[in-house]
């Protein structure tokens, strides 16, 4: 059981980080759009020589594939992670097995520092 758990983790884990990377190459080298999450007005200053405008659609572009790249950076380490959990599983199981068949009589060091 532990096993097939092991695995399953292991193959979501991969699959989470490859639609990480995958979004992240369409975003960052097809050129795809990104959610809007963060939209700044223009920047206007009231100066004595009259007022500046400050266009800030590069400032909100910018912070909006900020956020992309930490939240997919996120995806990527939540990946790893279940896929840690799924080979911890499957290292248990293989210690488990091996000390299954293992007989009273053959319990030596060197059998268990080959475990």
């Amino acid at each position: 059981m532990h096993k097939i758990l092991g695995y399953l983790l292991i193959c979501a884990g991969l699959f989470i980080i490859l639609f990480a990377l995958h979004a992240m190459y369409q975003v960052f080298v097809n050129g795809e759009s990104v959610a809007a999450l963060v939209n700044f007005a223009d920047l206007t200053l009231q100066t004595q020589a009259g007022p500046l405008q400050f266009p800030m659609q590069q400032t909100s572009t910018i912070a909006n594939l900020g956020l992309f790249a930490l939240f997919m950076g996120f995806l990527v380490a939540v990946g790893g992670k279940i896929a840690s959990i799924g080979c911890q599983l499957l290292k248990i199981e293989r210690l488990h097995e091996a000390l299954l068949q293992l007989k009273p009589g053959n319990m030596t060091e060197q059998t268990f520092k080959s475990l």
